[in-house]
């Protein structure tokens, strides 16, 4: 992104703590390492979280129960190729913390796999399945052929097991002519029994200069609008992430960002006590511009990542 003036904005303030209850989300990060080469990789690419110790990550979890919490989101990188995956699982288990996964889904195609997660504990699997289209898919996610059959073997596999399935699709210039027909392919391949959700790029992590993910909010309105008309047709429940209101165009949802999504806490990857709001975090990397302050969705708003503004300004924002 080429960065312009700034115009005046706004910020949200969130508190950056906040009361763990019954119905709090920490994520819970097993570190980076990862065997998918995502060209637009949101980790940060430090070193010393690539692959966090096992017996640091047990202690994690026993620490993470002493603070109130019930529900975890294992995350990575991605945490089913990390050596101490299933001591954590396993270990969650034992506390009695049903927990859910970030995943790319490719270690369940092998269904003992996932039949072993599902009795440990495992309730919903959100899973990175950003093209239906083979070509695609490998460039989005740098696999070859054989790691896309593996991700759709997963998919079926964690739905033949009674996971909880969310299908996350980030938008980039290698699928932006056929979202519409991913939407078709996952209700002919999976029905209703999976949640679609469908994510603006973001570029604060080491993939964020990649170029596939320079895109522009009114590049994206008619495909969000193709989208939700298909995915409505289909009886298949679909949500936004990262995107103003005024872009996907529901003036009435509710906050698409991840906390939006039930994602409450973060446990830092580094110290692995301090637990932050994830209200917080998000407020302290997106700003409203001015103009914002009178919209319908203000208050539900999840806003603009700052870099965003920076580099095209807020021109395409068109309040409620």
């Amino acid at each position: 992104m080429q960065e312009r003036t700034a115009e005046r904005w706004m910020r949200k303030r969130r508190p950056e703590h906040t009361p763990v209850t019954s119905r709090s989300l920490v994520l819970f990060r097993l570190g980076e390492l990862c065997n998918n080469r995502c060209p637009m990789c949101s980790n940060s690419g430090d070193p010393e979280i690539w692959q966090l110790r096992r017996e640091t990550l047990l202690a994690r979890a026993d620490h993470l129960v002493r603070q109130g919490f019930r529900r975890v989101i294992v995350t990575g990188g991605e945490p089913t190729i990390h050596p101490a995956f299933w001591d954590v699982a396993a270990k969650l288990q034992s506390l009695g913390i049903p927990w859910d996964i970030n995943t790319h889904g490719r270690s369940f195609a092998d269904r003992d796999v996932a039949e072993r997660a599902a009795a440990l504990g495992l309730d919903r699997a959100i899973v990175s399945f950003h093209s239906h289209r083979e070509a695609a898919s490998c460039v989005i996610s740098g696999i070859s052929a054989q790691g896309f059959g593996q991700t759709l073997a997963g998919i079926d596999h964690l739905r033949e097991v009674g996971a909880r399935l969310m299908l996350n699709l980030v938008l980039n210039r290698q699928n932006l002519d056929h979202v519409g027909e991913w939407v078709d392919f996952c209700a002919d391949r999976w029905g209703d029994d999976v949640t679609l959700k469908v994510c603006f790029p973001y570029h604060g992590g080491k993939g964020g200069r990649w170029e596939g993910i320079e895109l522009r909010y009114d590049e994206v309105r008619a495909v969000i609008a193709d989208a939700r008309s298909r995915a409505e047709q289909r009886g298949l429940a679909i949500c936004w992430e990262a995107l103003p209101h005024c872009v996907h165009g529901d003036a009435e949802a509710d906050d698409l960002s991840r906390s939006g999504f039930g994602e409450s806490h973060y446990l830092d990857d580094k110290d692995g006590v301090t637990v932050y709001s994830m209200a917080a975090i998000e407020a302290a990397l997106h700003v409203y511009p001015e103009r914002c302050r009178s919209c319908a969705a203000f208050r539900r708003c999840p806003g603009i990542e700052e870099a965003y503004l920076r580099a095209y300004g807020p021109d395409e924002l068109r309040p409620f």
